[in-house]
């Protein structure tokens, strides 16, 4: 290979067109190019090189307009092509390239991660050495102080408010109050007591953990619940994680036990589906149950360190979509009776589907994992030591994942949370969601 030849570069930072077909690059240098193609080609009328350019995001095109062919290799699978190219511009930018991406290994290599992403795209490493005492202050700090003056009745008056009940401590804690008081004291631990948006009352409980199996209520608890929520007249979710092989029978049980509650009490309740094998489990109970689309399936890129990330700011637009606003996709939901689906309010302005759906505030959830990370830290001291967790002493209550105090981030029980308050102080934001056909808001404080 000569001096200045490089092999494999990364598809995203150089790309290859020959005659409009993507072409994979094998070798590339100031003076060469080599390609490969799955079946031969004749004649070669254009060669396009697509060039990466780091601090401008975006990529450069050139044109190759003088070329020769001076190879040509068959192998078993593929072949390739050797081009010789004689252009200052293709030149210059294969040099730059080389330049750039040695830079991105060396950063990446011996630099700490934060430093790397301070060189890459202006990340703020010095903040990343400051944390909150501990998670009671970083909360409050966040929820303290918050008002919400500019309120509108009308559009307060057209929205659900639910409750997130996900976790042991919150199913107690409402099997020993009423609705009203229970709230009452939920909102002043999370300091958002005097917060004017949720002076509306609480008609809807979310029982259930969206992330962590082992934070589902056993099926004697599970029951209870239930029935103190139907006595106080209000409305019940249930909210199932993804489906293991191991766990098919025991989420069986508790569907036909929960179905048979349904049945004595006449009760409809929405079943919240985060792994589409649930279907199977309720596909003949869509008579007292009503489907709706967990935050697991509802997929989207979120993360409060996006704002870091090259184009972000250019691309809000394309980051507003998933693939919920595909009208195919609706339709194989609506195919499968799923016509509610569960939003976040996630850093940035989201665009919401056709139909009328709920959105969760003020927590997102960026990461889950099914090998719980807080569990592998408190029994090994390394949190890369995760396994399946099938009995679990719940050291969630306990311990939380600290995060640097810029990020707004929490890692609790086997996931990563962010902190949004933008519906919280910004009533335009909100009305904006209702509009779009936002009806349920529903509180999930970690």
């Amino acid at each position: 290979m000569e001096k200045e030849e490089v092999e494999l570069l990364p598809a995203g930072l150089i790309s290859c067109l020959l005659d409009n077909i993507e072409v994979r690059i094998l070798k590339i240098s100031p003076q060469k190019l080599t390609v490969r193609v799955s079946e031969e080609i004749e004649n070669i009328d254009s060669i396009k090189v697509m060039f990466y350019i780091f601090n401008e995001n975006k990529y450069e095109e050139v044109k190759i307009s003088s070329h020769v062919l001076i190879e040509k290799t068959k192998f078993e699978f593929y072949l390739s092509y050797t081009f010789a190219i004689d252009s200052q511009e293709y030149s210059y930018n294969v040099r730059n390239s080389f330049r750039n991406y040695s830079k991105y290994i060396m950063s990446k290599t011996f630099g700490e991660e934060s430093e790397f992403s301070k060189e890459m795209v202006g990340y703020p490493a010095e903040k990343d050495t400051e944390f909150y005492k501990d998670y009671l202050e970083q909360k409050e700090e966040w929820l303290s102080n918050l008002n919400y003056l500019e309120w509108d009745n009308t559009i307060l008056n057209s929205i659900e408010f639910a409750i997130a009940l996900d976790n042991d401590t919150l199913y107690k804690k409402y099997m020993h109050k009423d609705i009203k008081a229970f709230t009452k004291e939920y909102l002043k631990e999370n300091f958002i007591n005097t917060h004017k948006l949720f002076q509306m009352d609480v008609t809807r409980l979310y029982i259930g953990n969206e992330f962590c199996h082992n934070l589902f209520p056993e099926v004697k608890l599970l029951k209870k619940l239930l029935d103190k929520a139907y006595r106080e007249n209000l409305h019940i979710t249930l909210c199932f994680t993804y489906l293991r092989d191991c766990y098919i029978e025991k989420t069986k049980d508790i569907i036909e036990k929960v179905y048979a509650w349904c049945k004595d009490k006449s009760e409809k309740i929405e079943i919240i589906i985060n792994d589409f094998g649930m279907l199977k489990l309720v596909e003949k109970k869509l008579d007292f149950f009503m489907l709706s689309l967990g935050v697991l399936l509802n997929k989207r890129k979120k993360d409060p360190r996006y704002i870091y990330k090259k184009g972000y700011a250019e691309n809000k637009e394309l980051m507003a979509k998933n693939n919920l606003n595909s009208a195919l996709f609706n339709k194989f939901l609506k195919d499968c009776n799923i016509e509610r689906y569960e939003y976040e309010n996630c850093g940035y302005r989201i665009s919401i589907a056709e139909g009328k759906h709920s959105i969760h505030i003020p927590f997102y959830q960026t990461n889950t994992s099914q090998y719980c990370p807080l569990y592998a830290k408190c029994t090994t001291m390394d949190r890369g030591k995760q396994k399946l967790i099938t009995s679990c002493e719940k050291y969630c209550k306990d311990y939380i994942f600290a995060y640097p105090k810029h990020l707004n981030m929490v890692g609790r029980y086997n996931s990563l949370f962010a902190f949004d308050d933008t519906l919280l102080k910004n009533p335009k934001e909100l009305e904006y969601y209702v509009s779009s056909g936002i009806d349920r808001i529903v509180l999930n404080f970690i």
